[in-house]
């Protein structure tokens, strides 16, 4: 009963972090769930799984030391980049459009830090709890964020800001 306990602590961690990212859908999303909605169903999903395949155990170890210190870091990276957002008043659904091109904090080392920090959010509760499907589902939200969301919002971006925003792109990263 305890690990189920556990579990429910790290969902609510993760609920947490994909509320504070705010992402709205963009047009062509599946069921145009914004990103934080998309993360939050794949670690229901996986939650689900492993009770189902494991119960409360935790099959290949825990850390919860280092798990709680990446997920604290991936929360922290996402509400750091939304707070730039928020302090340079412009938007930070992706589906309106910028008012501000953000270059500092963590916008210095990848151009998505938001999403970034839900992936190391989702994999630090998965190291922490020992939920192998949990990582499994950070790395499925990476994908989609990748091949799906990005784009679209890179796009509008360009369109926006143009040789600025190509600049930018040119000297960081997409993720880290």
């Amino acid at each position: 009963m305890a690990g189920a306990v556990e579990r429910g602590r790290g969902v609510t961690v993760v609920t947490a972090a994909a509320v504070a990212s705010r992402r709205s859908p963009t047009r062509w999303s599946p069921l145009r769930w914004r990103p934080p909605g998309i993360a939050l169903a794949l670690a229901t999903a996986a939650g689900a799984g492993h009770v189902a395949l494991w119960g409360g155990s935790a099959p290949w170890g825990h850390a919860p030391v280092s798990g709680a210190l990446l997920a604290a870091g991936g929360l922290v990276w996402t509400v750091w980049a939304w707070a730039l957002f928020r302090a340079a008043g412009t938007p930070v659904q992706s589906s309106e459009t910028p008012l501000q091109l953000i270059e500092e904090g963590p916008y210095r080392f990848g151009r998505n830090p938001m999403y970034l920090g839900i992936v190391m959010l989702l994999l630090g509760a998965a190291l922490g709890l020992g939920a192998p499907l949990l990582a499994l589902a950070a790395l499925l939200f990476a994908a989609v964020a990748h091949v799906l969301h990005i784009p679209d919002e890179e796009a509008q971006m360009t369109r926006r800001f143009g040789g600025w925003y190509r600049d930018y792109v040119a000297s960081t990263r997409r993720w880290l």
